[in-house]
């Protein structure tokens, strides 16, 4: 911008002390503008007590509001960090092919044979769509795509060295 253009470039905000409320320009990570308000700041009372519900077990609980408690114990915090876990390896198995989505069981049992029937054999995920792809499925029966080995097997010779 031009000189000419009226707006001039002031320097950084100025804000206010939480103490004293005068107002300062402050450094980078500066809350209060001296010294003697920030040590002042560290004698007040602390803060009541603030009532906050978990999110796990939707117990009320007490907690100091300069904490960032969340939880109402480590019991609720361990099952809340195993429910994302848990949610978190099933997307992945989901996302690599490994598992197929939920769906909620609406089928009859008659159905539920013929769907045994036309189950695909070989299931992969699209990588544009991730949509399951079967290709072993269009090209041959479930029979033929799951060979059984012969029981005669050639008999194998040792390749050790004999003394």
């Amino acid at each position: 911008m031009s000189p000419d253009s009226g707006a001039t470039s002031l320097g950084p905000p100025s804000t206010n002390c939480p103490v004293c409320q005068s107002e300062f320009v402050p450094h980078p990570r500066q809350i209060y503008c001296s010294p003697r308000c920030k040590s002042a700041a560290h004698r007040l009372p602390p803060s009541p007590p603030a009532a906050h519900t978990c999110p796990v077990c939707q117990g009320v609980f007490t907690t100091n509001p300069r904490l960032r408690q969340i939880y109402c114990s480590p019991n609720c915090r361990r099952d809340a960090e195993k429910q994302r876990n848990q949610e978190r390896d099933e997307l992945r198995a989901i996302r690599l092919g490994e598992q197929q989505p939920r769906q909620t069981p609406t089928a009859t049992a008659g159905s539920a044979r013929q769907e045994q029937a036309l189950t695909p054999t070989a299931v992969r995920n699209c990588p544009h769509c991730d949509q399951p792809v079967t290709i072993v499925a269009l090209l041959a029966t479930p029979e033929a795509a799951r060979p059984t080995i012969a029981s005669r097997v050639p008999e194998i010779t040792s390749l050790r060295r004999t003394p």
